[in-house]
């Protein structure tokens, strides 16, 4: 494959973590970026020395990228995404892939008619601690899992329920509750200080606060999710604990620079204490990184636009459950 071409859409702080992130990708060149704040955007050109747009059907028009990563908003994923794989583009796409469920399967459905890769930037599968963590599942080194429990701030309940994805696969059933008060809810984005548009049947992110079960089968075992957009997200992003027939694991205190947490408990914790500290913007560099070697390689991308797709389905289950206040079954491929 000829050097890769890339243009990126959006021009606030996840565009510059995955432009910085590209300029480490082999034969991978960023030219483009757009945005709808024109000073951002002129900023990008002057800072990085790429071209800067307004308008995204002329940046695909004159650009003609390989690949798209849209860095926008969840709620302005829709459009930027259809139109590059319109174009020919393949497509990296922030988390959370969508604002509603029908429009991550429209997002789905054009990847595959154009025989395009779209995939999702669910960065936090790149700590290196998951990975051991998922290594050691998959080995048996816990025996049988029992419980998996974790409590996160509410910006990343949506990683978490990935991450639940990426450690066990999909869960059977789910029964949730939650403080659903809109009076109560962030009103802001944290970075960017935009009015937040919450969707209607997923939680990201959770209005005060929200708990939700996951029954899981083959093995047979319970995980449990809590969130709360008061936990204080300067200092913690997540705890979670893992107990196992063999062995049992906890990590304490995940936040920005030191994503991997305080490991402890059982035989895992310090072999995972002696990996380095992996901060929030490394888990950038190596998502996109590794979204790249997949693309060049002809594989599927680490986290494909079915696994964003799923990743939406269990959260609208959660919000289901919590306003029907019932447990939800959840069967068929991807838990549709």
């Amino acid at each position: 494959m000829s050097d890769l071409k890339v243009a990126i859409v959006g021009a606030g702080s996840a565009a510059r973590l995955h432009l910085q992130a590209y300029r480490q990708c082999p034969a991978t060149t960023v030219t483009a970026i757009c945005g709808s704040n024109a000073v951002r955007a002129e900023e990008f050109r002057h800072e990085f020395g790429v071209r800067a747009y307004l308008s995204l059907d002329e940046m695909l028009d004159q650009e003609r990228p390989d690949l798209v990563s849209v860095t926008t908003l969840e709620w302005d994923h829709e459009r930027p995404v259809l139109a590059a794989l319109d174009a020919g583009c393949h497509v990296l796409c922030e988390k959370v892939m969508a604002h509603s469920l029908s429009l991550g399967e429209n997002m789905l459905s054009a990847a595959r008619r154009a025989n395009r890769t779209l995939g999702v930037n669910y960065n936090y599968r790149t700590v290196p601690s998951h990975g051991v963590i998922k290594r050691a599942l998959e080995d048996g080194r816990f025996g049988q899992p029992a419980l998996f429990t974790a409590v996160v701030h509410s910006y990343l309940w949506a990683h978490m329920i990935d991450l639940l994805r990426y450690f066990f696969g999909d869960p059977v059933e789910v029964t949730a509750t939650m403080v659903d008060d809109d009076s109560r809810r962030p009103r802001v984005t944290t970075n960017s200080a935009t009015p937040w548009m919450h969707a209607d049947a997923m939680l990201y992110h959770p209005s005060v606060a929200a708990s939700a079960s996951f029954r899981f089968r083959d093995p047979d075992f319970v995980a449990t999710l809590s969130g709360s957009a008061s936990a204080p997200i300067t200092s913690f992003y997540w705890s979670f604990s893992l107990f196992g027939t063999e062995d049992a694991l906890s990590i304490t205190g995940a936040n920005r620079e030191k994503l991997g947490g305080n490991p402890g408990l059982g035989l895992l914790a310090a072999e995972l204490a002696r990996l380095p500290d992996f901060s929030y913007p490394e888990s950038f560099d190596q998502s996109i990184l590794a979204f790249v070697a997949a693309l060049r390689d002809g594989k599927a991308p680490p986290v494909s636009g079915e696994d964003g797709l799923a990743a939406m389905r269990l959260d609208a289950a959660v919000v289901r459950s919590a306003r029907e206040r019932r447990s939800v079954e959840l069967t068929g491929d991807a838990r549709s």
